[in-house]
């Protein structure tokens, strides 16, 4: 397969990998000059027409996304009995190489990763495509760090069709399986997220949960048996990281993550006291408070009853005693100072809410409320320095020294913005949500950037914002298009000379077939005249061979003299000698001359032109 040229496009350079169903090459594809991977499909899946038509399928779907963490398809076709996928070429290794060099990783790297791969599977999960296939020999990592995941949507081409797997291969994926798809059923979103979450207790441990002597015991482990806590074998991974593990690897789908949003959002928080208390919560035992009761010490009922005489005592004379002090009070003061001390003035509060804090101060003392206390908060819509609430509210009767509760704002919330540029669209928004901002889209043609990915943002990452303020996000759409050329009519040379600084694929399609014929005429094509294209877009002219015309050709001679004689065809496949030689002692001569659609056949006679006939 080394230098082969497949479609007459992807020069094969080298092989760089291999599995189970194809073989990945290192290839250059010549029309846009750029290095690319090729994945062609071994021999015993390329006959298999059921197969194949659901490979094929299930690429062109994965083929539609576009995000920085997913290896992008660029082309998917067939050259003879070749099936292939182009794709992405990723400089780096995969993170199977990753994990077998440096695991255990620290949490804080892990959570990293996770959380790139996490990125991919939600733009994937709202372009309906399930992964199915989530493991490290899937997962690259390029050499400036950034996380690609690779083969979206084709473990579906292999899962749905004949089970005829080399042992290898299926080990290597049951190890990752989630419950339902071990038990055959069909894969969700919860079951990538599963997947993911055995990666991740890879990347922490530099071990699986799970190991057996064949698939089938592996699997029943995934159905059965409780997967021991990652923080057992490295004690760096912290209570809120084991939370996590726990929530991802639930084998009952519905408590898990439901989708890789709330992972994201969950990642978050990995190591922070938060996460840290609600484990911590999370692993006490529950207490039932009906069952819990206290009980008093047993001592004997003589000492019951000496207990219960002393205080009754006690009680008769405190009751004495404080009957004493309460007529000594009285005879000294009197009845009616004694009211008077008891008397406090009653006073309406006065509404102060949205007031500022000087303001409404100043009206608690002129109404008589001298006794205040002042409290802060944040608030989205009250200014800093003014009253959010009040406590008595506004028109209770109270007594003139009621302590009044003032809470003032601290103005709004400050968010840091986070940094989406770089980004799919989707997923920024969804960053921004989180983070409790709006998102506002403004889109423009790139060149360097994919369609649906963000440019540029403003404010830039790291400046403040108040809660429900807008991000102004510049999304490309894709290289600027252009209108399709009509090229209906033209010879195939010609339309590709109309193409050529165009940066399209052209495809040619022939009715009928070529033949002997050396070229064709364009009789329709694909994208419509005028419709939008953009480079890299494939063109399909559809074809028909050049007629073939024959003549017969006279030339008269001199018989007494040698005569010099040439023959010139210029028609539709170019301008060719096709007869040029001396004759000597013949009144003429006739040659058969074949031509192609359309043109003109010149005799020259001792240099001269003697007859010129079109056809």
């Amino acid at each position: 397969m080394i230098g082969k040229k497949l479609v007459n496009r992807y020069q094969i350079l080298e092989r760089i990998g291999g599995g189970g169903m194809a073989v990945v090459y290192k290839a250059r594809c010549t029309l846009l000059n750029r290095i690319v991977a090729v994945k062609i499909l071994r021999q015993q899946y390329s006959i298999d027409e059921d197969f194949v038509r659901r490979f094929r399928r299930e690429a062109q779907a994965a083929a539609s996304l576009s995000h920085p963490n997913i290896v992008n398809i660029y082309d998917v076709g067939q050259d003879k009995d070749v099936y292939f996928i182009v794709m992405e070429y990723v400089e780096g290794e995969t993170l199977k190489d990753l994990i077998d060099r440096e695991a255990p990783l620290e949490p804080a790297r892990a959570v990293n990763i996770v959380r790139q791969i996490a990125n991919a599977l939600y733009h994937a999960h709202c372009n309906k495509i399930i992964h199915r296939d989530i493991k490290p020999h899937n997962v690259l990592i390029s050499k400036d760090g950034r996380v690609k995941v690779a083969d979206f949507g084709i473990a579906r081409a292999v899962t749905t069709t004949t089970q005829t797997f080399s042992p290898n291969s299926l080990m290597g994926s049951v190890h990752y399986f989630s419950p339902e798809q071990a038990k055959g059923k069909l894969a969700t979103e919860q079951s990538d997220l599963y997947s993911l979450g055995i990666v991740l207790y890879e990347m922490l441990t530099k071990t699986l949960p799970f190991d057996g002597d064949s698939p089938v015991s592996i699997a029943l482990k995934h159905l059965q048996q409780t997967i021991p806590p990652a923080s057992r074998y490295n004690p760096a991974v912290t209570p809120g990281l084991q939370a996590i593990l726990d929530k991802l690897l639930e084998k009952d789908k519905s408590q898990r993550y439901q989708n890789a949003i709330d992972l994201l959002a969950a990642l978050r928080t990995w190591n922070s006291p938060e996460a840290a208390e609600a484990a911590e919560a999370d692993g006490k035992a529950e207490i039932d408070e009906a069952d819990t009761q206290v009980f008093m010490p047993l001592v004997s009922k003589k000492k019951q009853w000496l207990s219960q005489v002393g205080k009754k005592r006690l009680l008769t004379w405190s009751i004495i005693i404080l009957s004493v002090a309460a007529a000594v009070t009285l005879a000294v003061l009197g009845f009616s100072s004694l009211a008077k001390l008891w008397e406090v003035k009653e006073i309406p509060v006065p509404n102060v809410v949205e007031q500022s804090k000087e303001a409404a101060i100043a009206e608690l003392e002129t109404v008589g409320l001298q006794n205040y206390s002042i409290s802060e908060m944040h608030h989205d819509t009250i200014p800093l320095g003014y009253v959010v609430r009040q406590k008595p509210t506004a028109n209770q009767i109270v007594k003139q020294n009621r302590n009044i509760e003032l809470i003032i704002s601290k103005g709004p919330v400050l968010i840091d913005v986070p940094g989406v540029e770089g980004l799919d669209v989707r997923v920024a928004e969804s960053d921004l949500q989180a983070k409790g901002l709006k998102a506002a889209r403004t889109d423009e043609y790139s060149e360097e950037h994919a369609a649906g990915i963000v440019i540029r943002q403003d404010p830039i990452e790291g400046m403040k914002l108040a809660k429900d303020q807008k991000v102004h996000l510049v999304v490309s759409s894709g290289p600027r298009p252009f209108k399709m050329p009509n090229v209906i009519g033209k010879t195939l040379f010609e339309a590709e000379e109309v193409f050529k600084d165009l940066m399209v694929d052209v495809r040619r399609a022939w009715n009928p077939r070529q033949g002997d014929s050396p070229g064709g005429i364009v009789t329709d094509q694909t994208p419509a005249s005028n419709e939008d294209v953009k480079p890299g877009d494939i063109v399909y002219l559809y074809l028909r061979p050049f007629n073939k015309i024959v003549k017969q050709v006279e030339v008269l001679l001199n018989p007494l003299v040698e005569s010099s004689v040439k023959i010139v065809v210029k028609d539709a496949a170019g301008e060719e000698i096709v007869f040029d030689e001396s004759i000597s002692g013949r009144f003429s001569y006739t040659h058969t001359v074949t031509g192609w659609e359309t043109g003109t056949i010149s005799v020259y006679v001792n240099d001269g032109l003697v007859d010129k006939i079109s056809f």
